[in-house]
C-alpha cells in the first residue's frame, strides 16, 4: 500500500474532526439538531470545505450542507446521506453540494460512489456550459474526479491534465490571496504529487511544487509558506488541510513535529467560526504519529490521549462515533509480541460492530490482519498458515473490489510470490490484468509484470516470460513519454495488438508447443527481446543490450533486414519496396535506405508492415512486399531453416490477423487462402507447428466468404441449394474432414457448430432440409464436446469442478442450446414446441453440476469390481426424460409441477424475454414467454437489496414483486397446494421466487416451493435418496435408526436452546464450542448411516470470492473446496442425507460463466446430500429459532416427511409474527423434498 506518510494524508483523517458540543443523555432530538445545538452554544461554526462559495446557494441548502458536513465529521454516514437526500433535486448537482457529498463518500472510502457524484455534477455543468464559465469550482471537481479515477480506474491521465490546469490557474496568484476553494484544489494537487512516485517516472516534481507562488528568498517549502499564511489569516481549517500534505514533503520527523506544533500554537488566535477543538484533535493525532515513528512513544501516547479527550464531547452523542479513528491510531501504535498476537488483536478489533460499520477503518484492519498472516506464513510455511493467509488476503481484496479501489487492489497483487504458492499468485495477477485491461499506472504495472515474470520463470514457462518482457518494454516506452507536454494520454496511445507472443492457442499464439524444440531454444538464446532495466533480476538465457523489441519474431526480422541491407542481400529496389509500405516516400538515396532500417525498432516495423487495427495495409501493397520476403527467406538467408519457415508463416499469419476485425471480406478470404497454400511448402517441423491452425484459418475464410456472398445474393444466408451456400458448406466440409483425420476434437466441435450456424437462417424459416441439417450438426457438436471431456476422468472433487468452470471450450458449448432454442421457438405446433424446448433446456442445464453428478452416479452404478470411474463413457450419459420426472412425482404423491426458466439469448439470436417451460402432473409440457424482458429483470435484481435494513422496509416486498410476471403463466396451469419445483437460471438463483404473488396471493401461501439448479441435479438427488432408503434396513442393534448429526454455535441464547432441544429430539448431542471443528464435520458427512445433518452457526459468502464461501467453524472456515473434495465413497448407500444450513446467507450463490451455480448448496448436493435447507441472506437468529421448531415438528413420528410443506409451514409461522420480507423470505429447500424418518 501507500507508505504511511501518504496514507496519513487521506481525507479519512479529516473525519476525526467533530463538533464542539455536548448533548445531554436525555436529548433525543437526533442528528437534525446537532447544528442548532452548535449554533446556540458557539455561534455559527463552519464544517463545510467551501464556505466562501455559499453565496451561490440558498440559505436552506447551505444549512443542510453544513449539517451533512458535521455529520460526516462525527462519522455518522447514514444520517449524513439522509441529509443530502433532503436537498432539493435542482441543487444536488450544484458543484458545492456535489463536492461536499464527494468528501463524505471519500471518507467512507466508497470510491465508486465518489466518482458517481462528481460525474453527475460534471455532466450537468457540461450541458449548461458552467464548467467553463465557473472554472474555479469545476477545476476543483475535475481534480477531485481525477484523483478518484486514479484509484477506481488505475489511470493517471486525467490527473495529469488537472495538475496542469491548477498550475496554470494558480501560478500568478499571491499566496496570501488564496480562498478556501484554491486551498482545496491545492490539497488534491499535492496529494497527486505524493502519489506520482507510485505511478510513473520521468516526472520533475519541482516544476509542480512551484505552486503555490511563494517568496523565493525564504528557505521554506512553498506549501509550508502557504500553511503559515493561512495561520496568519486565522484560517486554521485550511492550515490543517495544507499541513496534512506538507508533512509528506518535509525532510525528517523533527520538521514534521515542528510544523504540527506551529499550527497548535496558532489555534488560540483562530477565527471565531473555526472549530478549534476539531482541528487541534486532528493535528495532535498527526503529531503523535510522527513522534511514534521517531521512537518517542511516551510523548506520542500523551498526544494521542489529548486528541482523544478533545473528541469526548462528540462521544457523548448516542450515535456519534468520532473516536474510531483515534482508537485505530492506538491499535496501530500497540506493540505486539508476535504476528499471531497481532492477528488475534486485529481480528477482534475488526469484529466490533462500530468498526465493521466503518469501511475505511475496516479496510485498515483487514490490511493489518493480512500483514500478520503473511509474517506468520514466512515464519512457518505450514499448510494451515497458507490457508489462513489466502483466506485473509481474499477477504481483504474482496472489500477493496467492493469499494472500487483498483489502485490498492493491484498493489496487493504484486507481493504474492510465496514459497510454492505459485499457482494462486499467477492466477490472481492474470485475473487482475483481464478484469482491468485499462489499468495504466506504469510503475506499478512494471513491478507487477516483473513479479509475474519471475513466477513464470520458476515454473519454466519461458514463453510467458518472453510475452511479459515485451509487455514491460511497451510499458516503459509509455512511461517515458507520459510527462512529455504534448504526449497523448495512455488511452490514445497506439498499442497495436501483438498476437504473436500470447501463450494461448485460441488467440493465435506462435509460442504454443514451442518449448523444448531446438529452433526455439536457439531463438531464445539469441535474446531478441527487450528486457527493461534490470536484466540481472531474471535468471533466463537472454542476451542483454539489444534494442527494445515487441517479440522475438519481429526482432529477428528487423535484425535480418538490417544485416541484409549491410550485406546487400536485398537490392535497392527491394529495400525501397519494403519501405514504400511504410510510406517513406522521401527516401531517394541508397544510403538513406540503410539508415532507415538501422533506426527502426521492431514494434515500429510491425505497425509499418501491417498498418493499424482500424486501417490495415492494403492487400495489393502487402503482396508485393511479401513476395520479396518469401524469395529472400526461402532462398537467400543463411540461417536455421525451421526458423526461416516459421518466420515466413508468421508474417502471413499477422496479415490475416490484421484483417479479421475489418469488413474487407475479399481480402480476408484471399489472405487465408495464401497462408493455407504456403504451409505445405514449409519444412516438416514448420508444418507441424502450423498444422493445428489450418482449420481456424479456413473457418475464418468461410465466415468471410459467406458474408461476402450474402452481400451479393441474400439467398446465401438461408437457401441451402444456392451456389454460394454450397460453396461455403464445401469449405467447412474440408475443415471437418481434416479435424477427424488428425483427431482434433475441439476443432471438430467448433467446425460442426459453425456448420450448424450456416444452416441457422434456413432453420429459422422452418425449411425442412435446413432444419434437419441444423439439428444434426448441433447434435454432433454436442457429442464431440462430450468426448472432449474424456480427459477429465482422472480428476476428482474440486479439481473436476474447477476444470468445468474454467474450460475455454465450454464457452462455445454454451451457445448450442440458445441457438437451438431460437429455432424451436418458430415451431407452429404449440405442443411440439413445448416438448422440444423442454428437452433442449434440460440438455443445456445438464452440462454443468448435473453432468458432474451424473458421472459419479454412473460410476457408482457399476459392480464393485468395475467401479473405477475412469471407465465411465461420458458420451453415454443420458439426458433427463419426462418419464424420470414422473417417477419423482409419483414417489412424492403425484401432485407436482416442474417449472423451468431459460435465457435463450445468444450471438445471432434476438430472444429478449425469458422462456418458462412447465411440466404438469399429467406429464404435459407447456412453453410460454414472460411479459418482462431480461434487461428489466436484471435492473430489478441489481436494485433489489439484500441488506437487512432494506429488507425490513415495507416497500421491499412490493418492489420485489415487480417480478410477478415471471410466474404469471402458473396461474392457469397450477393449483393451490400443488408442490412447485423451480429450476432457475442466472441471477434468478439468488432470489426468493416464493415471495412473488399470483393474483395477489403470496406464492408461499398458495404452494409449497422447492428449488434446484437443474432437474438433472434433482434426479441425481432423488436416486441417492431412494438408494439409501432401499439399503438401510432397520438394525435391531442400532439404537439410532435415524442418524442425525448436529453442529453449530448459534449467536443467540434462544438459538443455542433450540439446538439443544433438537439434539434431545434426535437422542444425540450437538457439537459446539471447541468441538465445532472441520474434523468432526467431515466425519459426520462421511458417516455412511447419516440421515440428517443440522448446522446452526456462522456462514460467510463473499461476492468477490465465491469459492471461499464456507461455514465458520472453531478451527477454520470449511469452504466449497473442502466440500467438493470430500472422499466420495463409491457405495451409493453412503449418500442421500438431508442437510439444514442455518448460517447467514448459506444459500447465497454466484452464477459462473458456464451458467453453473457456485455455492454451499450445490457443493453439498454434489458431495452426497439429496436435500438442503438454506438461507438467501443473513438472518435474525430469532427467525432461525422459530424456523427450527416448526420445520422439525413432523420428525417426531416415523414415516415420510414432506420437506417442502415443512418449509412452507415454518415460513408462514414466521410471517404471522414478523411480516417483513427480511424475516421469512430467506428460507428455501433445495433437492428432493421427501425424507423417510424412522
Amino acid at each position: 500500500m501507500f507508505n504511511d506518510d501518504l496514507k496519513a494524508t487521506m481525507p479519512s483523517d479529516h473525519s476525526s474532526a467533530v463538533q464542539s458540543l455536548k448533548l445531554s443523555e436525555t436529548d433525543s432530538t437526533g442528528p437534525n439538531n446537532y447544528l442548532a445545538a452548535t449554533n446556540e452554544k458557539t455561534g455559527y461554526m463552519h464544517y463545510g470545505s467551501l464556505t466562501s462559495q455559499y453565496d451561490t446557494l440558498p440559505g436552506s441548502v447551505t444549512t443542510l450542507v453544513e449539517q451533512a458536513s458535521l455529520l460526516c465529521r462525527v462519522r455518522m454516514f447514514p444520517d449524513c446521506h439522509t441529509t443530502f437526500n433532503l436537498i432539493d433535486i435542482n441543487f444536488r448537482r450544484h458543484p458545492v453540494v456535489a463536492y461536499e457529498e464527494f468528501l463524505v463518500h471519500w471518507a467512507q472510502w466508497r470510491l465508486a460512489e465518489s466518482v458517481g457524484v462528481l460525474e453527475t455534477a460534471m455532466e450537468g455543468a457540461e450541458e449548461s456550459g458552467n464548467d467553463t464559465e465557473d472554472a474555479g469550482l469545476y477545476t476543483l471537481l475535475r481534480v477531485a474526479l481525477a484523483k478518484a479515477e486514479l484509484f477506481t480506474k488505475g489511470d493517471f491521465a486525467a490527473a495529469r491534465q488537472s495538475m496542469r490546469e491548477i498550475r496554470n490557474w494558480l501560478q500568478g496568484v499571491d499566496i496570501v490571496l488564496y480562498t478556501d476553494l484554491q486551498v482545496a484544489c491545492l490539497a488534491h494537487y499535492y496529494f497527486l504529487i505524493l502519489a506520482i512516485p507510485q505511478v510513473t517516472g520521468s516526472f520533475d516534481p519541482l516544476t509542480f511544487r512551484q505552486i503555490p507562488l511563494a517568496a523565493p528568498e525564504v528557505d521554506l517549502l512553498n506549501i509550508t509558506q502557504l500553511r503559515q499564511a493561512m495561520q496568519a489569516k486565522r484560517r486554521i481549517r485550511d492550515a490543517r488541510l495544507i499541513l496534512s500534505f506538507e508533512v509528506g514533503f518535509l525532510p525528517d520527523e523533527l520538521a514534521k513535529q515542528a510544523a504540527c506544533r506551529s499550527l497548535i500554537e496558532a489555534l488560540p488566535y483562530a477565527d471565531e467560526h473555526e472549530p478549534v477543538w476539531a482541528v487541534e484533535s486532528a493535528v495532535r493525532s498527526m503529531l503523535a504519529q510522527s513522534l511514534r515513528r521517531a521512537g518517542k512513544v511516551v510523548e506520542a501516547d500523551e498526544e494521542t490521549q489529548l486528541a482523544l479527550n478533545l473528541l469526548k464531547h462528540a462521544a457523548d452523542c448516542k450515535s456519534a462515533r468520532p473516536d474510531k479513528r483515534t482508537r485505530l491510531d492506538q491499535m496501530k501504535a500497540t506493540p505486539f509480541a508476535n504476528s499471531k498476537e497481532s492477528f488475534r488483536s486485529w481480528t477482534q478489533f475488526a469484529q466490533e460492530d462500530l468498526i465493521k460499520e466503518d469501511l475505511s477503518i475496516l479496510l485498515w484492519c483487514l490490511e493489518k490482519i493480512a500483514e500478520a498472516t503473511l509474517e506468520t506464513l514466512q515464519a512457518d510455511p505450514s499448510i494451515e498458515n497458507k490457508a489462513l493467509f489466502w483466506q485473509c488476503q481474499r477477504r481483504y481484496e474482496s472489500l477493496l473490489q467492493d469499494l472500487g479501489d483498483v489502485y490498492f487492489l493491484y498493489m496487493s497483487q504484486t507481493a504474492l510470490s510465496l514459497f510454492d504458492e505459485l499457482g494462486p499468485s499467477i492466477k490472481m495477477h492474470e485475473e487482475f490484468h483481464t478484469q482491468y485491461p485499462n489499468f495504466a499506472l506504469w510503475t506499478l504495472m512494471i513491478a507487477g509484470k516483473r513479479t509475474l515474470a519471475l513466477l513464470h520463470v520458476r515454473i519454466g514457462q519461458q514463453d510467458q516470460v518472453l510475452k511479459i518482457f515485451s509487455e514491460i518494454s511497451d510499458l516503459m516506452r509509455r512511461q517515458e513519454a507520459f510527462w512529455t507536454e504534448n504526449s497523448p494520454a495512455p488511452e490514445q496511445d497506439d498499442a497495436h495488438d501483438v498476437r504473436m507472443h500470447g501463450p494461448s492457442k485460441k488467440d493465435g499464439s506462435l509460442f504454443a508447443d514451442m518449448m523444448g524444440t531446438e529452433w526455439f531454444s536457439d531463438w531464445v538464446d539469441t535474446g531478441y527481446i527487450g528486457l527493461g532495466r534490470e536484466v540481472r533480476d531474471f535468471p533466463v538465457a537472454l542476451r542483454p543490450g539489444l534494442p527494445k523489441g515487441v517479440n522475438p519474431f519481429m526482432s529477428t526480422l528487423l535484425d535480418w533486414l538490417q544485416r541484409a541491407v549491410t550485406k546487400r542481400e536485398l537490392s535497392a529496389a527491394e529495400q525501397r519496396c519494403i519501405l514504400d509500405i511504410a510510406q517513406e516516400d522521401d527516401i531517394t538515396q541508397e544510403a538513406d535506405l540503410a539508415a532507415t532500417f538501422q533506426r527502426m525498432e521492431p514494434d515500429t516495423l510491425k505497425v509499418r508492415l501491417y498498418g493499424h487495427s482500424d486501417n490495415p495495409t492494403a492487400l495489393t501493397r502487402w503482396e508485393a512486399v511479401y513476395a520479396i520476403f518469401e524469395d529472400w527467406l526461402f532462398h537467400r538467408v543463411n540461417d536455421i531453416e525451421t526458423k526461416r519457415h516459421i518466420l515466413l508463416g508468421a508474417l502471413q499469419t499477422e496479415m490475416l490477423d490484421s484483417l479479421v476485425s475489418t469488413t474487407r471480406y475479399t481480402d480476408i478470404v484471399e489472405s487465408a487462402k495464401k497462408i493455407l497454400d504456403l504451409v505445405p511448402r514449409l519444412n516438416e517441423e514448420a508444418i507441424r507447428h502450423f498444422e493445428g491452425r489450418k482449420v481456424n484459418w479456413r473457418n475464418v475464410a468461410c465466415l468471410a466468404r459467406k458474408t461476402q456472398l450474402a452481400e451479393e445474393d441474400s439467398e446465401t444466408l438461408w437457401n441451402e441449394q444456392s451456389p454460394g451456400f454450397c460453396e461455403v458448406l464445401d469449405m467447412y466440409k474440408v475443415s471437418l474432414k481434416e479435424c477427424r483425420e488428425r483427431g482434433h476434437l475441439m476443432n471438430e466441435a467448433a467446425t460442426l457448430f459453425f456448420m450448424a450456424q450456416h444452416y441457422h437462417q434456413g432453420a429459422m424459416l422452418l425449411r425442412p432440409a435446413a432444419f434437419t441439417a441444423f439439428s444434426e450438426y448441433l447434435d454432433a457438436a454436442n457429442t464431440v464436446f462430450d468426448k472432449s471431456r474424456e480427459s477429465w476422468k482422472v480428476l476428482e472433487g474440486w479439481a473436476k469442478v474447477e476444470k468445468l468452470l474454467s474450460a475455454v471450450q465450454e464457452q462455445l458449448r454454451l451457445t448450442i442450446a440458445p441457438l437451438l432454442t431460437s429455432v424451436l421457438c418458430q415451431l407452429p405446433n404449440e405442443e411440439a414446441r413445448a416438448q422440444t424446448l423442454w428437452a433442449t433446456i434440460q440438455l443445456a442445464k445438464s452440462n454443468g453440476l448435473g453432468w458432474l453428478m451424473q458421472t459419479n452416479d454412473v460410476a457408482e452404478s457399476k459392480p464393485a469390481e468395475d467401479s473405477n470411474r475412469v471407465d465411465v463413457d461420458y458420451e453415454e450419459l443420458p439426458t433427463l426424460t419426462p418419464k424420470e420426472l414422473s417417477s419423482i412425482s409419483t414417489d412424492a404423491g403425484g401432485n407436482v409441477c416442474y417449472v423451468d426458466w431459460y435465457n435463450g439469448s445468444s450471438p445471432g439470436t434476438t430472444l429478449i424475454y425469458p422462456i418458462i417451460v412447465s411440466m404438469t402432473p399429467d406429464g404435459k409440457t407447456r412453453a410460454d414467454t414472460v411479459s418482462v424482458t431480461w434487461t428489466e429483470i436484471d435492473e430489478i435484481v441489481d436494485k433489489f437489496s439484500f441488506d437487512e435494513s432494506d429488507l425490513r422496509k415495507e416497500d421491499a416486498l412490493p418492489f420485489f414483486q415487480r417480478l410477478n410476471p415471471l410466474i404469471e403463466p402458473l396461474a392457469t396451469i397450477t393449483e393451490p397446494g400443488q408442490t412447485l419445483v423451480f429450476s432457475s437460471i442466472g441471477s434468478l438463483h439468488r432470489l426468493p421466487l416464493h415471495a412473488l404473488a399470483i393474483a395477489g396471493e403470496l406464492l408461499i401461501k398458495r404452494n409449497p416451493v422447492v428449488y434446484c439448479s437443474s432437474f438433472t441435479v434433482l434426479n441425481s438427488a432423488f436416486k441417492k435418496r431412494k438408494a439409501i432408503e432401499a439399503t438401510q434396513a432397520p438394525d435391531p442393534k442400532d439404537s439410532l435408526p435415524f442418524r442425525a448429526s448436529l453442529l453449530g454455535d448459534p449467536p443467540s441464547q434462544p438459538g443455542k436452546k433450540a439446538l439443544r432441544t433438537l439434539a434431545q429430539k434426535f437422542s444425540t448431542s450437538a457439537q459446539t464450542g471447541d468441538a465445532l471443528t472441520s474434523f468432526n464435520l467431515t466425519a459426520a458427512l462421511l458417516d455412511p448411516k447419516l440421515n440428517l445433518l443440522h448446522y446452526h452457526g456462522h456462514a460467510t459468502f463473499e461476492e468477490g470470492a465465491p469459492k471461499d464461501h464456507g461455514l465458520e467453524l472453531d478451527d477454520r472456515r470449511f469452504t466449497l473446496r473442502d466440500i467438493f473434495d470430500l472422499e466420495l465413497d463409491p457405495r451409493p448407500h453412503s449418500r442421500g442425507h438431508h442437510i439444514t444450513l442455518l448460517g447467514c446467507g448459506s444459500g447465497m450463490s454466484k452464477t459462473s460463466l458456464s451458467n453453473d451455480v457456485l455455492g454451499l448448496v450445490p457443493a453439498f448436493l454434489y458431495s452426497g446430500a439429496s436435500s438442503t435447507v438454506s438461507t438467501l441472506w443473513p438472518f435474525d437468529d430469532k427467525d432461525a429459532t422459530m424456523y427450527t421448531r416448526e420445520f422439525y415438528r413432523d420428525f417426531e413420528r416415523d414415516g415420510m416427511v414432506d420437506l417442502a410443506k415443512a418449509n412452507q409451514r415454518a415460513t408462514l409461522a414466521i410471517m404471522e409474527k414478523r411480516p417483513a420480507l427480511y424475516h421469512w423470505g430467506s428460507f428455501v429447500v433445495n433437492g428432493y423434498w421427501m425424507l423417510k424418518v424412522g
